[in-house]
């Protein structure tokens, strides 16, 4: 009887204060101590996590690779239907709204001025051989440096023009929001046109060469002009259209130094030298007529037998 009581008094509860449970607590883990490491991969896998659930990209430092890396992130469909759409004008949509804006690169308009640079430098020595090849006065050689100031001149065009109307756009407080990176990368594009174009300056057809200046400034100035346009729309038309002017000046200004900087000598092929004339007898002076009537009988009669 006294077994099953002492039983039933182990088995009561008993209330126990907030103090006298860490007091036991502590007794317990005495000189022991508990630490939490936080590994940098969890971290970073924390931050992926949340950066593919809040759908926004990481910020990346200036100074990084992965900063410049986001400018060439395109695939090729969307290059190539960028290189179409630069000079294929559809009045009904925004070329740079539409295949620019979701994802503005770097990668394909790099390359289009590149291909630009080497084909037009090439298509003018090309032209020059073909345009004086029966010349034997002319020694034709090539013309590296035709290189050089295609690179210098379509790479600056390409940079300082987007650059100059960015700042038009900012000053006044760019209403269309374009961004530096998306006119670049629009007037980047806009190059497209003159590669085949270039090549077709080859053919020694002055008035040929000026109608492919005309249609090639017609397509890729007509893309570039409604794809600005909404940026100032807005504005005065004081303001608004001649700075549609300007635009459509420097790009026809390009277009138009292309043609005569490195293929107008082209079309002045002089006439070919003739050497000197065999002497003939046809060459020779009458005598007659230029030192009066000769001396010598034209005919001897016959002495007569």
């Amino acid at each position: 009887m006294k077994k099953a009581q002492d039983t039933t008094d182990e088995l009561k509860f008993q209330d126990f204060t907030d103090s006298q449970l860490l007091d036991d607590v502590g007794d317990d883990e005495e000189g022991q101590t508990i630490t939490f490491t936080n590994h940098p991969s969890d971290n970073e896998e924390d931050g992926d996590d949340t950066e593919l659930l809040s759908g926004q990209k990481k910020q990346h430092s200036f100074w990084t690779f992965e900063y410049y890396q986001q400018f060439f992130d395109v695939d090729t469909s969307q290059v190539l239907w960028r290189l179409l759409g630069s000079f294929l004008p559809k009045p009904t949509t925004n070329y740079l709204q539409t295949q620019i804006r979701p994802n503005p690169d770097l990668y394909g308009p790099f390359w289009v001025c590149a291909t630009l640079v080497f084909t037009i430098a090439i298509s003018g020595d090309i032209a020059d051989y073909i345009a004086y090849r029966n010349d034997i006065n002319y020694p034709w050689h090539a013309h590296f440096s035709n290189v050089t100031t295609a690179g210098v001149v379509i790479f600056l065009y390409a940079w300082l023009v987007p650059a100059g109307f960015y700042a038009f756009l900012h000053w006044r407080g760019n209403h269309a929001g374009y961004t530096f990176l998306e006119l670049a990368c629009l007037y980047g594009y806009s190059f497209t046109i003159y590669i085949p174009i270039s090549l077709l300056w080859t053919i020694n057809y002055d008035w040929l060469r000026w109608v492919l200046v005309g249609v090639a400034l017609a397509l890729s100035s007509t893309v570039l002009l409604m794809s600005l346009w909404p940026s100032v729309k807005g504005e005065d038309v004081k303001m608004g259209i001649p700075a549609m002017i300007v635009v459509f000046l420097l790009h026809a200004a390009l277009a138009v130094g292309f043609k005569l900087y490195f293929f107008e000598f082209a079309s002045h092929v002089p006439e070919p030298t003739t050497s000197a004339l065999p002497v003939t007898t046809a060459a020779v002076h009458d005598t007659s007529v230029a030192h009066g009537p000769s001396l010598m009988p034209t005919h001897i009669p016959p002495t007569p037998a």
